[in-house]
Formats: structure tokens, C-alpha cells, sequence
């Protein structure tokens, strides 16, 4: 079904646009074929932050590892420079 489009009349209160009954049934047939024709809810391609970081590798089907806060708390604390950091932020 396609989407239905609501006659809103020629100017306001003029009365020959649809009836509001009409316009709310129309309204939730539309929803309805949205709801319906977008079930497909999955990537499809690999997730990228703006920093190029990768947060989905859809090729390989993963999520890339998670660290935890405090593994991440010792990497900063560790760091000499910030090449440093970003050396190690990369081991991780």
C-alpha cells in the first residue's frame, strides 16, 4: 500500500479538505506501512566514529572490545606523551 497523503482543502475552514476522521485513519495507515516495510533493523557496513574509530566491524560480524574504565584510567595515567597514550590506547 502506499502512503496516503491527507487533502488539507484549499484554504482553512473552508471544508473541502478531508474530514478529521478520515485524516487521523489515514494518519495511522501510513504509520502502519512504515512500521511494517522497516523491519529491517541490522547494519549494514561497518560503524565509524568521527575519529575514523572503529564501532562496528560488520565484515567480521563483531563489536570490537570493550574496555574498562579503569584499564583506561591506568593507560592515561601511564602515558609519558601523547604519542605515548595513543601507542598504548591502540594495544588495548
Amino acid at each position: 500500500m502506499a502512503i496516503q497523503i491527507i487533502n488539507i482543502g484549499s484554504s482553512a475552514n473552508k471544508g473541502d479538505g478531508d474530514p478529521l476522521r478520515t485524516a487521523f485513519k489515514k494518519i495511522n495507515e501510513n504509520f502502519a506501512e512504515l512500521d511494517v516495510t522497516n523491519t529491517i533493523r541490522d547494519i549494514k557496513g561497518s560503524v565509524f566514529g568521527d575519529d575514523s574509530t572503529l564501532l562496528v566491524d560488520a565484515v567480521n560480524s563483531v563489536i570490537p572490545g570493550y574496555v574498562s574504565l579503569a584499564t583506561l584510567k591506568s593507560t592515561v595515567a601511564a602515558s609519558a606523551d601523547f604519542a605515548d597514550f595513543q601507542t598504548r590506547i591502540a594495544a588495548l
